[in-house]
């Protein structure tokens, strides 16, 4: 009831399984933005799998296109699509801010690797 932001990591539907998933929670908090950051998004063929950075890079097709011309898939040298993930996770999270602030309601946001 004190949290501003709530970010959680897990496959869908872990917290909501605890107790713990924004229908569980928006009745009591309801100026709470929920994230949920997840691999492949709530819904979906694959939804109930886990997100890796490796993964998702490669079913969105971004190994395809890095290394050397007319060469095997490369992995990437940063973990790019965690580091992309996580900042468009905050630019949502810093928007539902000012939305509260000007409706006095939280939110619920999903962010995907993919």
């Amino acid at each position: 009831q004190k949290c501003d932001v709530l970010l959680e990591n897990f496959v869908p539907g872990v917290l909501s399984r605890l107790g713990l998933g924004y229908e569980d929670l928006k009745h009591d908090a309801p100026r709470l933005i929920y994230c949920s950051l997840t691999g492949y998004g709530s819904s979906g063929p694959y939804s109930k799998r886990p997100g890796y950075d490796v993964t998702a890079s490669s079913v969105g097709g971004l190994i395809g296109v890095t290394g050397p011309q007319d060469g095997p898939p490369c992995k990437v040298g940063v973990a790019l699509v965690d580091l992309a993930a996580g900042l468009y996770a905050h630019g949502a999270i810093m928007a539902a801010i000012i939305e509260r602030y000007k409706t006095g309601r939280g939110q619920r946001i999903e962010c995907d690797l993919l």
